[in-house]
């Protein structure tokens, strides 16, 4: 976007255009996406945002739900109904590592076949991915559900933090596979050229959340059980609009008869393998989180942990979205032979990431404890919450750069650097941190654990980046 046109004119502009792509696919037309590699190189950080901003905007809105239902569960239900919650956050990025895994997988071999003008493998790739992933996530319910029992003695879950956690994900068991297909029908979405499509569906989604969310809990007193069945039925919702994009495409990537395909489905696992090991990680660094909190300080710590990480997620979300919009131009670049440019486009984005965790690292600094008042805390819990962000306050600095770098190797096909980068962001550091860091400053420990994994991960980051450039000029490798 050039500095000439006004902020006016270019708000304007991008609302007749997400007007003008929805009447499209109301009419089931098909409009061809311009994603050549002249375009890319000689408008990098226009194309960066073209691509990035739909997707973090439908991440942000995604998390905008999972903070209103926690602001309506612990206002009208209570700090345990909370914790319970986070409790069982390591089943949700179980199933999300399983989803991410096969759709980021199947999406990259879709989205190379489309390069080559393969529509008709690039739409067989893609119904054999939601059917492998629906299949999965049943299958992952199913297992759940038969285990709750377990589950429950192992994270110490009694009284009412057993009855909350129960009524919550008994419920969610269905949510989940849905949210699965949901975003990778989203993947599959931006594939196609259109990840507008997927901002619009997630804005109808989190107002419709939230309306939900105060019938349900407000309104009805249906306690944490209406939170969950709000997400349920905006879950449900999503992916029957998103079912209509792909039914109603003459061109492109749809719904086709398909034989599953062992090489695909080899090739897939390996190209989603980091992704599926980042969110393993993040279920695993969850349950140890819970675990050491609750033996350590108890219901009130995990409800502050819950608090923050309400905001570490958002943040997340938008790396992710970042990661996800520059995915398919790094492909594109990869597979046109263009490394220089696939390089300036990820050494673009870290940079805007960087300012933006700057940004959220200041304001959570000055205005942590009056944020954590918003869930209806006491003030011992608002105390921990605000001391966790100023020490928190570093993985915002470091995590845009890892994220983006494992899903930058992972568009390059480089998937054992990625893996690299997620396994030790997320267990190898974070773990070995967190079990010592607790057992020497408690609460204080839990909250170093991340800062220091994401630093270090980092610094290795940069010697991998090193490493695929072959440069050794230190201004050309600074990322």
């Amino acid at each position: 976007m050039h500095s000439k046109f006004s902020t006016e004119k270019a708000i304007t502009a991008q609302i007749q255009k997400y007007r003008n792509t929805y009447i499209s696919i109301i009419k089931g037309k098909r409009r061809e996406v311009s994603m050549d590699i002249k375009q890319i190189k000689e408008n990098k950080i226009r194309m960066i945002l073209q691509f990035s901003i739909p997707s973090i905007i439908a991440m942000l809105l995604q998390t905008v739900i999972t903070i209103t239902d926690g602001y309506f569960t612990g206002n009208y239900v209570g700090q345990n109904a909370l914790a319970a919650i986070n409790l069982g956050l390591p089943i949700l990025y179980f199933y999300l590592g399983t989803g991410l895994c096969i759709g980021v997988g199947g999406s990259v071999i879709s989205g190379r076949m489309l390069g080559a003008n393969e529509r008709k493998k690039s739409s067989e790739v893609f119904s054999q991915t939601v059917v492998a992933a629906l299949i999965t996530c049943v299958a992952i319910s199913v297992i759940v559900f038969l285990l709750f029992t377990p589950i429950l003695k192992i994270l110490r879950a009694a009284g009412n933090l057993s009855v909350y956690f129960t009524e919550y994900y008994r419920i969610m068991l269905f949510t989940y596979p849905l949210m699965v297909i949901g975003t990778i029908f989203g993947m599959f979405i931006r594939v196609d050229g259109k990840p507008q499509i997927c901002m619009i569906v997630s804005i109808a989604g989190c107002i419709l959340n939230g309306a939900l969310d105060f019938f349900f809990v407000d309104i009805m007193r249906f306690g944490i059980q209406g939170s969950a069945a709000a997400s349920l039925m905006v879950q449900l919702l999503t992916v029957l609009a998103q079912m209509f994009y792909f039914i109603s495409r003459k061109t492109g990537i749809g719904f086709r008869k398909f034989s599953f395909d062992r090489g695909i489905n080899k090739e897939m696992i390996l190209n989603g393998s980091s992704e599926f090991i980042g969110e393993m990680a993040s279920a695993i660094s969850m349950f140890m989180f819970n675990y050491v909190i609750m033996k350590y300080v108890g219901a009130e710590g995990v409800a502050a942990f819950t608090i923050l990480g309400f905001v570490v997620y958002g943040y997340s979300m938008i790396c992710i979205g970042f990661g996800q919009g520059i995915s398919p131009l790094v492909s594109r670049c990869w597979g046109a032979k263009e490394k220089e440019t696939a390089f300036a486009l990820r050494k673009t984005t870290n940079k805007m990431l960087f300012m933006i965790g700057l940004i959220i690292a200041i304001a959570f600094w000055v205005a942590g404890k009056q944020y954590a008042g918003l869930f209806g805390c006491n003030n011992e819990v608002a105390d921990m919450v605000a001391a966790g962000f100023k020490i928190y306050a570093v993985t915002f600095l470091a995590m845009g750069y890892n994220v983006v770098n494992s899903m930058y190797f992972t568009s390059c096909g480089d998937a054992g650097s990625s893996a690299i980068i997620s396994t030790l962001r997320g267990i190898v550091f974070l773990l070995g941190f967190t079990l010592v860091l607790s057992a020497i400053l408690g609460m204080t420990g839990v909250w170093l654990s991340a800062p220091c994994s994401e630093t270090l991960t980092a610094i290795i980051a940069v010697f991998l980046i090193r490493k695929q450039t072959g440069k050794r000029k230190c201004g050309e490798l600074n990322g």
